[in-house]
């Protein structure tokens, strides 16, 4: 199974096309998933489900989510759009992804933890 984290635009820009992605393709969505570091803003995974078997998509908001103690704004709206299509919610606290040296080793990283606690399936 080959996952590919694509990254949605910046701004409002990325919360308008999860908007979009959630409202049109919420049958193709697996769950999402928060990711929380350490006084940083959240970074948020849209899990779809595999494609032809072998390929799965994971549209991310990276660390473009505010929150604190389960507020900001974009975290309620998130949220919301989640529960209004019964999407499942994972949240859990990860490393800092200022401690690697770019997005796609943060990624690679990711991947690693989210198949361990069989969130996404298993490379094969």
């Amino acid at each position: 199974m080959m996952q590919k984290f694509i990254v949605l635009g910046e701004g409002y820009g990325d919360v308008f096309e999860l908007e979009a992605i959630i409202e049109h393709n919420h049958h193709r969505i697996d769950k999402g998933i928060f990711l929380h570091a350490d006084e940083r803003p959240a970074t948020f995974v849209l899990v779809m489900k595999p494609v032809r078997g072998n390929f799965q998509t994971l549209y991310t908001i990276y660390q473009g989510v505010p929150y604190k103690d389960g507020s900001g704004k974009k975290y309620q709206m998130i949220s919301e759009w989640c529960t209004a299509h019964d999407l499942p919610i994972v949240e859990f606290k990860t490393r800092d992804p200022e401690d690697f040296h770019d997005k796609e080793q943060f990624f690679q990283y990711i991947t690693g933890v989210l198949r361990l606690n069989n969130l996404i399936p298993p490379l094969t």
